[in-house]
């Protein structure tokens, strides 16, 4: 456990290590979480906070030298080691569609792996839903996720790659015409549908296909009603989430809203139209709004 800390800021691990030992102390009196979860990590939706909050549900203190859980994270040491793998050059322009199909499968095959593993019983990470861990692991785990209005998702996301972890360049009118920008529109029909050799997840068919994998979660959430996802979560684990804020946007809102015009949000909505068609489908099927 020692080791998930290393890479964290100070501040952050002392808030983690409070955290856990705080957990370890409630769970030792009203126990810890029974049924196994696997939390799909849609990027930019609270997952990381999420993550924490379900993850101390299954401390107690055989798990500081026994690790129960398992955070599948680091898109980059994904593409490492697949090109490892491979042997293929996954920065060639013309394998793009192959290559992030090859990174998000050797990402599956990690997820399979440690669903085998008989100790592990807390799995989350940035990871598409996988139809074989379904297949084979519905009894033994339940799938869990939350999304967030899509427009707002992709606009997080973009100020969070560009000036926290410093892996966009470039002017934002020319970002919008990327590939990168295209694909961001697409994340949860592509994270929730599940992997597509073709890398079209725009097309109604891969809409389709992720409406219908939702009804395949335990619960389903949106940040926006994020009470609501408590509520779900606790009716059908029986734990309370405790949640804190990690991995917030770099750039305060003000310059976000000057970059972002009218006119731009209303391009990053195109782009959105596939996300946003699952989003409300999620929203009317799946939420109880507060009134």
């Amino acid at each position: 456990m020692v080791s998930n800390f290393v890479s964290m800021p100070s501040f952050e691990k002392a808030v983690k290590y409070l955290d856990v030992l705080t957990s370890i102390s409630n769970n030792f009196l009203d126990g810890s979480l029974q049924e196994n979860i696997v939390y799909v990590h849609l990027h930019k939706c609270g997952g990381t906070s999420i993550t924490q909050a379900i993850k101390s549900c299954y401390h107690h203190l055989g798990s500081i030298l026994d690790e129960n859980t398992f955070h599948l994270n680091g898109q980059a040491a994904s593409s490492a080691a697949q090109k490892i793998i491979s042997q293929i050059d996954l920065s060639s322009e013309t394998t793009a569609a192959y290559s992030d199909y090859l990174i998000a499968k050797f990402r599956e095959d990690l997820l399979l792996y440690y669903m085998c593993q008989p100790n592990i019983k807390y799995i989350a990470g940035h990871f598409a839903f996988s139809n074989t861990a379904y297949q084979y692991f519905a009894k033994k785990y339940a799938f869990v996720t939350v999304l967030r209005e899509p427009v707002k998702r992709w606009i997080s996301a973009y100020f969070y790659n560009r000036y926290k972890k410093h892996q966009l360049e470039g002017e934002f009118s020319d970002f919008l015409k990327s590939d990168s920008a295209i694909k961001g529109g697409c994340l949860y029909v592509k994270s929730i549908g599940g992997l597509d050799k073709s890398g079209d997840y725009s097309s109604q068919k891969a809409i389709a296909r992720a409406k219908e994998n939702l009804h395949k979660f335990k619960v389903v959430g949106c940040l926006e009603y994020t009470p609501d996802f408590l509520n779900q979560f606790e009716k059908k684990f029986g734990k309370k989430l405790k949640i804190r804020r990690f991995n917030q946007s770099p750039k305060p809102k003000k310059i976000q809203q000057a970059v972002v015009t009218p006119e731009i949000e209303k391009k990053i909505r195109e782009i959105c139209q596939p996300d946003i068609e699952v989003y409300q489908y999620a929203l009317e099927n799946f939420v109880k709004k507060a009134t």
